[in-house]
């Protein structure tokens, strides 16, 4: 299998302030997206991918972890890792936006605290927060409205540690939960990943949100990352249907102007 140039690959992850297993684990999705990598096809070895981006054998593993995450790969013990059999589904295109404009337009919804719980955490949440076997979570629920309209329903995830650090008898109604870990930890949310899609809620959702039991819901799945990388809070949340939209506007990059 031919590999790209060393030397031009390895100015390319010196580039940016994003962590290298990032950067290599989109590197490696676009090439599997562009279908230089087919379903079923072994992608190149960790020492080959080492190689490649000049980049440690640690760096490459976490950024394989993060494909099978997302079940983009599969990984066959002893045989390597491979490219997940697609679904009979549509992946979006990846957009890239403001977190900053992100989170404002979140302190524009007023907020009430639900609950907060010690909870064993669901996969998608264990596999985000790099978890070790048999650990627990932090658990916040939060109710989110608009103009006292309940629009959606979250499930806030974080480690116990950084939970015993939240003074949530304080929480104040306009507060987003993240910007105040921020605080308390001294580490700057640099970026987060959104995953959108439909589901059915669960029933302690449908009564906050005012829907029929096991309504469907706009489903969101959203992971805040800190400078070097680690994933620090997962937010899973189900929006009311009527009352939330996702709008996205596309501009073309190389206008002609003048």
């Amino acid at each position: 299998m031919l590999l790209r140039p060393l030397v031009e690959e390895a100015w390319l992850l010196e580039q940016t302030p994003l962590p290298l297993y990032h950067q290599v684990k989109e590197e490696l999705r676009a090439r599997i997206v562009a279908n230089e990598f087919a379903p079923g096809v072994a992608l190149p070895t960790e020492e080959q991918i080492c190689a490649e981006y000049r980049v440690s054998r640690i760096t490459v593993r976490r950024a394989l972890d993060e494909l099978i995450g997302e079940g983009m790969i599969t990984k066959r013990h002893g045989i390597g890792s491979f490219v997940a059999e697609r679904k009979d589904e549509i992946r979006a295109v990846r957009l890239v936006g403001s977190l900053s404009e992100f989170l404002a337009t979140a302190e524009a919804l007023s907020t009430r605290l639900i609950s907060v719980a010690t909870v064993d955490p669901p996969e998608e949440v264990f596999l985000a927060l790099a978890l070790k076997q048999k650990q627990t979570v932090t658990r916040v629920q939060i109710l989110a409205s608009l103009e006292s309209r309940p629009v959606g329903f979250l499930n806030i995830y974080v480690s116990n540690e950084v939970g015993e650090l939240i003074d949530l008898a304080s929480f104040k109604a306009s507060e987003v939960l993240i910007r105040r870990i921020e605080r308390i930890l001294a580490k700057h949310i640099v970026r987060a990943e959104q995953t959108i899609g439909a589901g059915i809620a669960g029933p302690i959702a449908c009564r906050f949100l005012g829907l029929r039991p096991d309504a469907p819901t706009l489903k969101v799945k959203r992971v805040y990352y800190d400078r070097s990388g680690q994933a620090i809070e997962v937010v899973l949340v189900d929006y009311h249907p009527d009352r939330y939209q996702f709008n996205v506007e596309f501009v073309e990059r190389n206008i002609r102007r003048g």
